[in-house]
């Protein structure tokens, strides 16, 4: 499981936010991904926040209070942002999901979001290294 990284098993392809667009807009993009946060970037990708779930839970309650939706992401995102690198290796992604109670962690390089790793891929790569120890080489599963 060591030689797992977080290049293996994150999205190359993830849902960011620029800090200018409207937290509805982000939230709409979040559900819509099945995501539960996601990184925010300035226009050359370089990681400046963090947008989740209950962020935009805390603004969508704000502009429904006050008839509003004007709010921005960069008014309600986290700066100080819990990341990790392409060479992380797979327990110690599980053990920062643990330690930080998160559901999703940007991968970093040199400053910029490369990518994005969710908790459900970290467990369906331990779930394969499970299967494959507990069943003798060759071993087919039927699914009949």
């Amino acid at each position: 499981m060591q030689a797992i990284t977080a290049q293996n098993i994150m999205d190359t392809s993830p849902l960011s936010f620029l800090p200018n667009i409207g937290v509805i807009v982000a939230l709409r993009q979040l559900l819509s991904a099945g995501l539960s946060g996601a990184p925010v970037v300035d226009g050359d990708k370089n990681l400046v926040g963090f947008l989740s779930e209950a962020d935009c839970m805390r603004g969508a309650l704000m502009g429904g209070y006050f008839s509003s939706v004007g709010e921005l992401v960069r008014d309600r995102m986290t700066t100080e942002v819990e990341s990790i690198n392409v060479n992380c290796n797979l327990v110690d992604i599980a053990d920062k999901f643990l330690r930080n109670n998160r559901r999703v962690l940007p991968v970093v390089e040199q400053g910029k979001v490369v990518g994005l790793v969710q908790r459900r891929s970290v467990l369906e790569e331990l779930l394969k290294h499970i299967d494959n120890k507990s069943e003798p080489v060759g071993y087919k599963r039927s699914y009949a």
